[in-house]
């Protein structure tokens, strides 16, 4: 029988695993009436902030690779939520556009997102909400 005299003490990647998929399906089943995953909604949310991003932008805020952000973007454009250009200054740049259908789901959309918000706020206590969101930030800001 393995014995270790040193182990962890909250197994903290398992405990933040699990909950990122019960949030992540939380947010899939809300969203799904109006045909969105959470991870669109991520991208679409990233844009409602501000429309006509350059793909490089749109990555960075969206905290994802530009090779996840095409991938995003090809979906997106594919369900005709998105159209793509190319800047006018510089032809090399693409630009990524919300469309019409895009800006007619958004008062939905954002509607659901602010209704999980109250819930999950509801559920945790407005207290506990706040300290979970810092300490989330402060991890996904870790150098390690």
């Amino acid at each position: 029988m393995y014995t270790n005299p040193i182990a962890p003490k909250h197994f903290i990647c398992t405990q933040a695993l699990q909950a990122v998929r019960t949030m992540v399906n939380y947010y899939n089943r809300a969203f799904e009436p109006l045909g969105l995953t959470a991870q669109q909604m991520i991208a679409l949310g990233v844009l409602f902030q501000e429309d006509d991003l350059r793909l490089g932008v749109f990555a960075n805020r969206a905290r994802i690779g530009k090779a996840a952000a095409v991938t995003m973007i090809n979906r997106l454009e594919a369900m005709g939520l998105v159209t793509r250009g190319t800047a006018s200054r510089d032809g090399r740049l693409t630009m990524i556009k919300l469309t019409d259908k895009a800006w007619a789901l958004a008062p939905k959309a954002n509607l659901i997102a602010a209704e999980l918000e109250n819930r999950i706020e509801a559920t945790l206590g407005k207290e506990t909400l706040e300290s979970m969101l810092k300490g989330l930030s402060l991890v996904r800001d870790l150098q390690l």
